[in-house]
């Protein structure tokens, strides 16, 4: 009898429509180095510049305040330079 056949409470999934077989080709190259040296050394591989004086971040916060009433004890006590013409 029909009403005992079980159906579904909800009507299925769509099925996607099937593409035609057009699958690429997995790519086998995944890195090279070809041709970059040769690209750094076109200019030259430079050193980094350092700064005239490094900088004192992450230095201890005592030593800091130690140095800054050093330096200006050392502006005030050493003697002037004159000029001599």
């Amino acid at each position: 009898s029909p009403s005992s056949a079980r159906l579904p409470r909800f009507p299925p999934h769509p099925v996607p429509p099937r593409r035609p077989f057009l699958v690429t080709m997995a790519k086998s190259k995944n890195h090279t180095a070809h041709n970059q040296s040769n690209k750094a050394h076109a200019n030259g591989i430079k050193r980094p510049r350092t700064n005239k004086y490094p900088s004192l971040k992450g230095v201890d916060m005592k030593f800091l305040k130690n140095q800054k009433y050093s330096k200006k004890s050392n502006r005030r006590n050493t003697p002037k330079k004159s000029v001599a013409n």
